[in-house]
């Protein structure tokens, strides 16, 4: 790959880097193994001041219109359906559940060496208890519509690397934030009840559309995504680091450390696991328990226990086509028989 270098004469964000040279922040960091970038407390990404990093030179920068050209002829390889299960317990009960039945075609196309990736969200489908609730998924439901089309490729780190129909997808969130959301109840109502939520959202979808990192970020939480970047590489992945928000402690980040294993293989398929352990040494356990009992013990009344993230992937490789034809995934969030997130997951191939 050809690069060029490029000096750091002040502290400047990766994603500002990335957009000056018109490529990815992931394309930098696998380019730079040895350069110093850190991360602010729920920030940022930035490079340290004084460095010199290699930035990829693209062989050609192609206008929106001949990346539209390059992208016609996608080939369909694969429909999935997924079956997503929320449910938060209190006590060792349900208190919250909601399950998410969602469809995706899978299409590719390789050219000049470049394997490309379309993926078309096709069904998505909610059952939300208690019914009270199920307004605001309908909300949630239209944004995931928005991201319907989605034209990438990928890194070795299973990640998306570059979306080209980012522009596409920026447009159909103007025109949803400045139209369409306004027509829906829980939005109204919203609105009316607490405006400061309701600008958050828009800021917050602002921003998630505005840049190829902060929508690759989005649809890294998604799990069929999740999944499908880290199966595309079969034995190319290697063990990796998530950071991410706790669910149950707003102020909180996570570290989880992810080990990539090969769990069994025959003539027709393979199977690798993905198994996830919390780092817990950066964890503050006297703010665990001051968060904890001024959040949950008035609700469960019991004392605080051990918290913990648990995060399990399996999925199954055609070997013949390379396709994922099956997966499942258990992540729990948990103060140990307190309280608890789990989302359970299932994604199977279907015919074409």
């Amino acid at each position: 790959m050809e690069y060029k270098i490029y000096t750091v004469y002040e502290e400047e964000k990766l994603s500002s880097i990335a957009e000056k040279f018109n490529i990815s922040p992931e394309d930098i960091k696998s380019l730079n193994p040895n350069v110093r970038f850190f991360k602010v407390p729920f920030g940022s990404t930035y490079v340290g001041y004084g460095q010199q990093i290699k930035v990829p030179i693209p062989k050609k920068i192609k206008t929106e219109q001949e990346n539209n050209n390059l992208l016609e002829n996608f080939t369909q390889k694969a429909r999935y359906r997924c079956n997503q299960n929320n449910l938060v317990t209190v006590d060792g009960k349900p208190h919250f559940s909601c399950e998410i039945k969602t469809q995706y075609l899978l299409s590719s196309l390789e050219k000049d060496s470049k394997k490309y990736f379309k993926i078309n969200l096709e069904d998505y489908i909610t059952s939300i208890e208690p019914d009270g609730i199920g307004e605001a998924f309908e909300l949630i439901k239209q944004v995931e519509f928005l991201r319907k089309k989605i034209i990438f490729t990928q890194n070795n780190l299973g990640k998306i690397s570059q979306i080209y129909n980012l522009k596409e997808l920026k447009k159909n969130w103007d025109f949803f934030s400045n139209n369409e959301v306004k027509n829906i109840p829980f939005f109204q109502e919203l609105e009316k009840r607490s405006p400061d939520t309701i600008k958050n959202f828009i800021k917050n979808g602002n921003k998630e559309f505005s840049n190829n990192e902060e929508i690759s970020n989005i649809l890294d939480k998604n799990l069929f995504y999740h999944i499908l970047l880290k199966a595309n590489l079969e034995d190319e992945l290697n063990d990796y680091i998530i950071e991410q928000q706790s669910q149950i402690y707003p102020t909180v980040k996570l570290k989880i450390k992810v080990i990539n294993t090969k769990v069994s293989e025959d003539d027709l398929s393979t199977t690798y696991r993905l198994v996830g352990t919390l780092v817990k040494e950066n964890l503050d356990e006297a703010i665990l328990i001051k968060y904890y009992n001024e959040m949950y013990k008035p609700l469960i009344k019991y004392s605080f226990t051990e918290f913990d993230y648990i995060y399990r992937i399996t999925y199954v490789i055609e070997n013949k086509t390379g396709l994922m034809i099956h997966a499942t995934a258990s992540i729990s969030e948990q103060i140990k028989n307190n309280y608890a997130t789990v989302t359970k997951y299932d994604l199977k191939k279907v015919e074409l």
